[in-house]
């Protein structure tokens, strides 16, 4: 399972383009963790720190998963400086206050599940 975007078709814009390559890898984790549990959501009380560990355990996949996949989708990718410092710098950014991010993966997540309920 791999994220791909036709940039032919597609409007590029570098922070959506990040922003869905994330979302794909989360959602990979958050389906895995659900099958690994037999869950079919994760319920409330336990999603922060369920987010908190998965957060902590795959950063650094996640940023490599982030280059490697702007690499196969973006075939100058090594050569176009700015494509290259722009990705680096939104990784940075992405990285950069981790209760920030993690209070966005659980709100993602909670908005995710309760749209599975309705």
């Amino acid at each position: 399972m791999e994220y791909s975007q036709d940039k032919q078709k597609s409007n590029y814009n570098l922070p959506n383009t990040i922003k869905n390559i994330t979302f794909f890898f989360i959602k990979k984790y958050y389906l895995k963790y659900l099958e690994d549990n037999k869950l079919n959501t994760i319920p409330d009380t336990e999603l922060k720190l369920v987010v908190s560990n998965l957060y902590n355990e795959k950063q650094t996949e996640l940023k490599n998963y982030i280059r490697g996949t702007m690499r196969k989708n973006f075939p100058n990718y090594d050569q176009d400086f700015t494509l290259k410092t722009g990705t680096e710098q939104i990784i940075l950014e992405m990285f950069e206050d981790d209760e920030f991010s993690k209070n966005r993966l659980i709100l993602e997540i909670k908005n995710y599940q309760d749209g599975k309920k309705h």
